[in-house]
């Protein structure tokens, strides 16, 4: 029976979110969702950047203390292990509600482009880095990235599978592709606002500083295969010089 109520557990929460991130991908760019970067009431201007600014924080720091492994050690002790990233993604989902709930529109036009070729190739560009960024959750393992699989491996009574270091596919070419999708896709709308810039700005300076933080975090799990991965490969540029 706890074997089924975790795999359910697991299958609700990568429901869950799938549909946040696609609310997500609706936010930004206000199109096909109940609520927008731009919708809402207007309030005054630093109070509402500062309360964006925060909601941000707020999002960022969740991803970052719970990736910490110190974390995981000590939040393993009450949530099993097998619905530990399930876990998790209930608690994004919750802050990705909250972060729209609270966030307050700056609709100040910063630029806006009505022509509809313009438009047609911003959009096609928005959902080619939606695309990337799901498409980098299968290096991973997408259900393991998403907490199905351990839940999986639990209900058919097996060990967790462990997924070894590669630099593979999009990872051959930069070590951050999520992360660099969350920086660009603010950028691209054909509408872009005061409000969107913030989040532009804020999502930036957040990825810049956890990004530190995370891979110290992989060379002491990895090692020297990761020293040399980040001695090989650029962080977010393709192409350019590693900044190891």
């Amino acid at each position: 029976m706890k074997r089924t109520l975790f795999l359910t557990y697991s299958a609700v929460a990568y429901v869950l979110a799938l549909g946040s991130l696609a609310y997500l991908m609706g936010f930004l760019v206000d199109v096909g969702v109940p609520k927008g970067i731009n919708d809402g009431p207007v309030g005054s201007f630093w109070p509402s950047v500062l309360i964006d600014a925060a909601m941000i924080s707020l999002f960022g720091l969740h991803h970052s203390i719970t990736a910490r492994a110190s974390f995981k050690g000590w939040w393993t002790r009450i949530i099993p292990r097998p619905i530990e990233r399930a876990t998790y993604l209930y608690m994004t989902v919750a802050l990705t509600y909250l972060l729209v709930d609270f966030w307050q529109p700056i609709p100040e036009t910063l630029w806006r482009t009505d022509n509809q070729v313009i438009s047609a190739v911003i959009f096609s560009a928005y959902l080619a880095t939606w695309a990337m960024m799901l498409a980098s959750t299968f290096h991973f393992g997408h259900l393991s990235f998403f907490g199905v699989s351990q839940a999986l491996d639990r209900f058919r009574n097996r060990p967790e599978a462990s997924v070894p270091f590669a630099a593979r596919y999009l990872y051959a070419l930069m070590r951050h592709p999520i992360s660099l999708g969350w920086m660009l896709m603010p950028w691209l709308t054909p509408h872009f606002t005061v409000g969107q810039l913030v989040w532009a700005l804020s999502v930036t300076a957040y990825v810049l500083i956890a990004t530190k933080y995370e891979e110290a975090d992989l060379i002491a799990e990895i090692g020297d295969d990761y020293r040399r991965y980040r001695e090989e490969v650029p962080a977010y540029i393709p192409g350019a010089k590693p900044d190891a």
